[in-house]
C-alpha cells in the first residue's frame, strides 16, 4: 500500500521514552513518569515486540523502502511520553556519544541497516497517569498558563470540584520543554549530525511560531523551539567542548504541527484579540463545528472521575471552543452552550443512582422527540480551540483578507530564525469517514466497542459498524460512530490551497517550501481494488501532480473513488432498508451478503456513494 502512495519520508511513531542515552528502544515499557503509557509493541511492515522471529519480515521490508528512495527515522517521544525538563537531566558529551552508538546498535540488529536517523516529537507530558479511561493530566488557563516552564516542570496540581458533591478530583498541569529540553535535543541534534544521520523535527504550533522576543515575566508565550534554539544556553552543560549551537541551522527538515490541539495559554496571555478569535472561513465540507449532517459524531469525554463515548448532534471540531469564557469570532469573550439544553441531560459518573438517571433521561428525550434516536451532550463538560488558530497555526483564509495573508505573516517571522527551504506544513489525515460499531449495556448511555479482551490484546480496540441505530431497534443498544470525526484538527487537507500556499511563499519571500507532512499516513493510503478508498487519498495524488514525488509501486496513477462526505450516505431509517439495497449491491460482493445487509438496518449500506 504504502509503496502505491506518493510519500518520501516516513517515521515509527513508538513513544520511545529518552531519559537514559542507551536502552531506550524496549516495546512494551512502561513511562511510568510519563503518562503511564507504554512504548509501542509492534510497528508497521511487521516488526512484533521482542520476537526475533518476526525482524528477517521487518528488515526485508524496510529495505525495500528504502531502496525506492524513502527515507525512515524512528521517533522520539510523543505526546505524553516523558523528556528532559531540570537541569539535573541534562546530558554530557559522553551521554550524546553513547546516544550514537546505541542508536548505531538498534539500527543494525533492529532495523536492518534501514533506519536513517531520528525524528523529535518532544511534546508535553505529566507524571501521573493518563490513559483511556482514567486521566489526572489536563490543562487550565488561569492556573497552569501562569507558570514558567520551569515552575510547570516542577509539577503543578490542582483540584476540580465534584459537580455533584463526591470527591474532588486532582489534576497535574502538562510539563512543556524548558532550556534543559532544547539542551539535550540540540546536543542529540549536533552528534547524530557529526555521525551522518537525518535528524528532524515536528514541534507543536505553539513551540515554533514566531522570531519576536517573549517579554512576559514567567516567559509563559511559549515558543521554545525558537526561544533556545541556541545551546547550551547560559549556565547549561556543555555540547562538545566549548561550542555554542543552533538547533534550527542542524536540523534537516520542520514539520509544523499546524493541527495543536490546545494553545497553552496563549490566547490568554496576547494582547491580539484576534490572535485565537475564531474568524476564519472554512470549506463548507470542513466547519469550525460539524454536526449529524457531517456524519454519526461520537466522542470520548473523562469527567468526574469516569469516562464514556458520548453521541451529540453537533460538536467544535477545530477554533470553536465551547463553554464558559470562550473567545468568540469578533475577539470577545462569552459563554457558549456546547449542545441543545435539551441534550445535556447527560450526568457524568459512576453507580446505580447515574445509570437510573441516564435511563431515564435517554427515556425523555426518546419520547419528547418524536421517537428520535438519542442524542446526548455530558452536562458541565467544555471543549477547547484547537487549530486552526491565527496565533500560531493560522487557516487557509479569513474573511475581507486576501488567502494565505495570516500563514504568510507567520511564515515570514519564522525565516528570521531558520531556513524555510526545509520548512514543512503539517495535517491531520485521518479516517473521518470510518464508522466502528458500539454497544451498550446495563446503562444505556453507556455505549462502548464490543471488543474482547482477545481482540484488543489482538491490537483491535475498534470493530467495524455492523448494526446502526433506528427508531425501531432502540431497545437493542447498538449504535455506529465515527470517532475520528470530531478529532481531525488543524487546516484542511487541500492540494490547490497547498500549492497556492507554496507559490505565495516564493512570490513574497523567494523560498520553496519543504512539502507537507501527514498523521497520519493511514487516511491517505493507496488500497487495493474492491476495498473503501482512504478519505483523503485522491487529495495527495491531486498534490503530487505538482511534487511529482516518485511512486515505485504497480499501482502509482491510479486513484480510487472519490470518498463521500462523512454522513451524507447514511440511510434515512424512516425510509426503511429496502432504500439502501442498490447501494449495498454496488458495494458487497454477492447478493446474499446484500441481503443480509438489508435485513440488518442497512448496516453496510452507508459506506457507498450516495450519488448511487
Amino acid at each position: 500500500m504504502l509503496m502505491n502512495t506518493p510519500v518520501n519520508h516516513v517515521t515509527f511513531l513508538a513513544n520511545v521514552n529518552v531519559e537514559q542515552p542507551s536502552e531506550w528502544f524496549v516495546p512494551g515499557k512502561n513511562n511510568t513518569d510519563g503518562c503511564g503509557q507504554l512504548q509501542t509493541w509492534e510497528l508497521p511492515f511487521g516488526f512484533k515486540g521482542n520476537a526475533t522471529s518476526s525482524l528477517p519480515t521487518f528488515q526485508a521490508n524496510l529495505q525495500k523502502l528504502h531502496s525506492n528512495g524513502i527515507t525512515i527515522t524512528l521517533t522520539m517521544g510523543s505526546w505524553c511520553t516523558q523528556f528532559p525538563v531540570n537541569p539535573n537531566e541534562e546530558w554530557t558529551p559522553d551521554m550524546f556519544q553513547q546516544f550514537v552508538a546505541y542508536f548505531e546498535k538498534i539500527r543494525s540488529d533492529v532495523f536492518g541497516n534501514a533506519l536513517d536517523g531520528i525524528d523529535f516529537d518532544w511534546e508535553g507530558f505529566c507524571k501521573v497517569e493518563c490513559l483511556k479511561g482514567a486521566c489526572s493530566c489536563d490543562w487550565n488557563d488561569t492556573f497552569c498558563g501562569s507558570f514558567s516552564p520551569e515552575e510547570l516542570a516542577q509539577g503543578q496540581s490542582w483540584y476540580v470540584p465534584d459537580p455533584k458533591g463526591g470527591p474532588a478530583q486532582k489534576f497535574m498541569c502538562w510539563m512543556l520543554p524548558t532550556p534543559s529540553t532544547l539542551q539535550v535535543m540540540t546536543g542529540i541534534t549536533h552528534w547524530m549530525k557529526k555521525a551522518g544521520y537525518v535528524v528532524t523535527l515536528v514541534p507543536m504550533s505553539t513551540a515554533v511560531y514566531t522570531n519576536e522576543t517573549d517579554t512576559t515575566p514567567n516567559q509563559v508565550m511559549r515558543n521554545e523551539f525558537v526561544k533556545w534554539r541556541m545551546q547550551p544556553y547560559p549556565n547549561g552543560k556543555q555540547i562538545d567542548g566549548s561550542g555554542t549551537f543552533n538547533l534550527m541551522d542542524m536540523v534537516d527538515g520542520v514539520l509544523l504541527q499546524w493541527y495543536s490541539g490546545f494553545d497553552a495559554a496563549l490566547c490568554l496571555h496576547s494582547t491580539d484579540p484576534k490572535a485565537c478569535a475564531c474568524d476564519n472561513t472554512p470549506d463548507e465540507d470542513y466547519p469550525n463545528v460539524v454536526n449529524i449532517t457531517n456524519g454519526m459524531i461520537s466522542s470520548y469525554y473523562f469527567m468526574a472521575g469516569a469516562g464514556g463515548n458520548m453521541f451529540p448532534t453537533e460538536f467544535p471540531v477545530r477554533c470553536q471552543a465551547c463553554g464558559t469564557n470562550v473567545r468568540l469570532p469578533d475577539g470577545k469573550i462569552a459563554n457558549i452552550s456546547c449542545a441543545p439544553r435539551d441534550e445535556q441531560w447527560f450526568l457524568p459518573g459512576n453507580g446505580s443512582a447515574i445509570i437510573q438517571s441516564h435511563q431515564q433521561g435517554l427515556k425523555n428525550y426518546v419520547n419528547t422527540h418524536n421517537g428520535s434516536i438519542p442524542y446526548w451532550w455530558v452536562e458541565g463538560l467544555g471543549v477547547n480551540s484547537k487549530c486552526p488558530r491565527a496565533i500560531d497555526c493560522p487557516d487557509w483564509r479569513y474573511a475581507g483578507e486576501p488567502d494565505y495573508s495570516r500563514q504568510l505573516n507567520t511564515i515570514e517571522r519564522l525565516g528570521h530564525v531558520l531556513d524555510l527551504n526545509k520548512l514543512s506544513i503539517g495535517f491531520e489525515t485521518l479516517g473521518v469517514d470510518v464508522q466502528v460499531q458500539y454497544q451498550a449495556w446495563e446503562d444505556p448511555a453507556l455505549p462502548w466497542p464490543p471488543v474482547t479482551e482477545q481482540q484488543k490484546e489482538a491490537g483491535y480496540y475498534y470493530l467495524p459498524c455492523k448494526q446502526n441505530m433506528t427508531k425501531d431497534n432502540i431497545n437493542q443498544e447498538m449504535r455506529c460512530g465515527q470517532p475520528l470525526l470530531s478529532q481531525n484538527w488543524g487546516l484542511k487537507f487541500d492540494a490547490a490551497d497547498i500549492v497556492g500556499l507554496s507559490k505565495a511563499v516564493q512570490d513574497k519571500m523567494g523560498k520553496t517550501l519543504a512539502g507537507i507532512g501527514m498523521f497520519t499516513l493511514d487516511g491517505v493510503l493507496w488500497t487495493p481494488e474492491g476495498n473503501a478508498t482512504r478519505f483523503w487519498f485522491n487529495e495527495l495524488i491531486q498534490l503530487n501532480k505538482t511534487y511529482q514525488i516518485p511512486c515505485y509501486g504497480d499501482h502509482c496513477t491510479g486513484s480510487g473513488p472519490s470518498p463521500s462526505p462523512p454522513g451524507a450516505n447514511v440511510c434515512d431509517p424512516t425510509k426503511g432498508c429496502n432504500v439502501c439495497s442498490a447501494c449495498c449491491k454496488s458495494y458487497l460482493k454477492d447478493q446474499s451478503d446484500c441481503d443480509s445487509c438489508v435485513s440488518q438496518s442497512c448496516a453496510k449500506a452507508n459506506v457507498c456513494d450516495p450519488t448511487k
